[in-house]
């Protein structure tokens, strides 16, 4: 018997889903701020720098940098001639990223990047109005998925999503979907 055509298996799917509805919706978690968002055309791949709070954007015209803290683009090189490994997901940096790897979250799928942090916190990736994704936030010791241990998951995000993932710091998560690069800064950034 095929368990996918199975009652226990339509049950706990049923039950599933209906956990995951009854998940609130927020702008921003506790402790957490939407700082804003970015439109980048073209949009391939972005990735942190391990040892700062910026941020390499990788699309077909080129990369670009965005200091995460100021919120602003700092810097843009419009050059098709760099150093991208599509299969690792590390790319060379630029500018102020000159000497840097960078590793990537990719549109089509794939990711090196933290989906949790240093505190405790982190994000999960769920479908339950598949081909539309969200993204819970779960604070330290909680689960979206387990009854009575998602008192303070919040949904934040519900669309056509491409990749996501926290700063090395734990500062910072960002997410990409097809209108651009969204992201929250953690209160009392430290």
């Amino acid at each position: 018997m095929d368990y996918f055509k199975s009652r226990e298996f339509e049950k706990h799917r049923k039950n599933t889903y209906s956990i995951l509805e009854q998940i609130p919706i927020a702008k921003s978690p506790v402790g957490w701020t939407f700082r804003g968002n970015f439109s980048i055309s073209g949009f391939e791949y972005f990735g942190f720098d391990e040892s700062s709070d910026l941020l390499l954007v990788v699309s077909s015209d080129g990369r670009g940098i965005i200091d995460l803290a100021k919120a602003e683009k700092i810097s843009r090189d419009y050059s098709d001639d760099f150093d991208l490994d599509e299969t690792l997901l590390i790319c060379k940096g630029f500018d102020v990223l000159e000497d840097k790897s960078i590793k990537l979250a990719g549109k089509y799928g794939g990711s090196i990047l933290p989906i949790s942090n240093k505190f405790g916190d982190s994000l999960q990736r769920v479908s339950p109005l598949y081909p539309c994704e969200d993204i819970i936030y779960q604070p330290a010791f909680e689960d979206c998925l387990i009854e009575g241990h998602n008192k303070n998951c919040v949904r934040i995000y519900r669309g056509f999503l491409y990749c996501y993932g926290f700063s090395f710091s734990g500062n910072y998560f960002v997410i990409a979907d097809d209108g651009g690069i969204l992201f929250w800064e953690r209160n009392n950034v430290v």
